[in-house]
């Protein structure tokens, strides 16, 4: 069952997004454990969702190919679209369709057909690997191959000693262009920063600069946040570590009863809030909605980063049982990093809300009847 909601959920968090050339209904293949190996000759029908520590794939996904792994090697050939999240990544295969990563360490040496986004703290493209696009945010930034589109890249330092077939796009602070480096349209890179152009480099449009909105403050405003609401779920944990257990040790989420709630927390709240307080006999009710809407505004996500992690956990470590804090915290990480992924990062932003809404709505308003408990795992 775990699985099973597992998979729900990271179909409803992708499904809305033109990543995936098949439809959601799609049969998929599962595999979990340590370490998962796909042997080279072997094929994979259809899709292919894989959860491990270790995974290495040297044949064939003749499908979408969907990984949760520490570190992840593909040397085959995915006929479908690649959407992971990894420690580090390192494909020398061929992905047939689009490519998101979210992976701290990433090693492109091998065919993406397709677009090409991800996110992470090092990103090395080496001088075989080719993208149809590339959309990056990455700390680090090598490029020496071949992107036959146009290219965006954010981050602090850009290296391109490759080819760029249409226009590129730099956000970072350092940015090298060497002699052998081609770009086939314009080159942008901010206001404030001086690149290093050594001779030879050729551009096939203009070389113009832009100007970026300075947001250290809004950054650093957000992290803390993220933090305190970390902190703030922790203690929440802790005071009342009954009625969480409660929560976890349940058999079944009732996911039309939070999806329901989820959405109408976030949309008919405010509506229903300021229709009652505009009626003088309504009053009270409109303040009592205005708060509980305030409520789910500030800390509503917070009930997601508990059932992200003991899904995800219990996927891992079915025998072993994890503490609360341990599980809440993984999994508020996990979605602050899934949210980076670029397209789909809000969609990861908008259904955490939901589902987190309808947690903490169910979590205050059903908590006294034992058979309406909720599991989160």
């Amino acid at each position: 069952m775990k699985k099973v909601c597992l998979i729900l959920l990271i179909i409803l968090l992708s499904g809305f997004t033109p990543f995936f050339s098949k439809p959601v209904a799609a049969s998929w293949t599962t595999l979990a454990g340590n370490e998962v190996y796909v042997r080279e000759g072997e094929v994979t029908e259809g899709d292919l969702w894989v959860m491990a520590r270790s995974v290495e794939i040297k044949g064939r996904i003749k499908g979408d190919l969907l990984v949760f792994a520490e570190d992840l090697k593909i040397s085959g050939q995915v006929d479908g679209a690649l959407l992971g999240l990894a420690g580090r990544t390192e494909l020398s295969g061929e992905i047939l369709g689009n490519l998101r990563m979210a992976s701290m360490f990433t090693k492109i040496d091998g065919l993406v057909a397709g677009n090409f986004s991800a996110v992470g703290t090092e990103l090395l493209f080496g001088p075989k690997a080719t993208a149809s696009s590339l959309l990056a945010w990455f700390t680090l930034t090598n490029i020496a191959g071949e992107i036959k589109e146009a290219a965006v890249v954010k981050g602090n330092i850009f290296n391109l000693t490759g080819k760029i077939g249409e226009d590129l796009k730099i956000g970072a602070t350092k940015v090298n262009i060497s002699e052998n480096a081609r770009i086939g349209g314009d080159f942008l890179y901010p206001v404030g920063v001086e690149p290093v152009l050594e001779p030879g480099f050729r551009v096939g449009g203009k070389i113009n600069k832009f100007q970026t909105a300075p947001a250290p403050g809004a950054t650093a405003f957000k992290g803390l946040w993220f933090l305190g609401g970390l902190l703030l779920g922790v203690v929440w944990l802790l005071i009342f570590p009954r009625r969480w257990a409660e929560i976890i040790s349940a058999s079944s989420l009732p996911w039309r009863r939070i999806i329901v709630l989820g959405i109408g927390g976030l949309f008919l709240l405010p509506l229903l809030s300021l229709l009652f307080s505009v009626m003088l006999i309504g009053l009270p009710l409109g303040i009592c909605l205005l708060v509980i809407f305030l409520i789910l505004l500030f800390f509503g996500e917070l009930p997601s980063y508990l059932l992200v992690g003991r899904l995800l956990f219990g996927s891992l470590q079915r025998k072993r049982k994890a503490h609360p804090v341990f599980l809440f915290v993984a999994g508020g990480f996990i979605l602050a990093f899934l949210k980076f992924l670029p397209y789909i990062g809000f969609i990861f932003m908008f259904v955490s809300k939901i589902l987190g809404n309808g947690l903490l709505l169910s979590y205050l308003f059903f908590s006294r009847n034992p058979s309406k408990t909720i599991e989160v795992g």
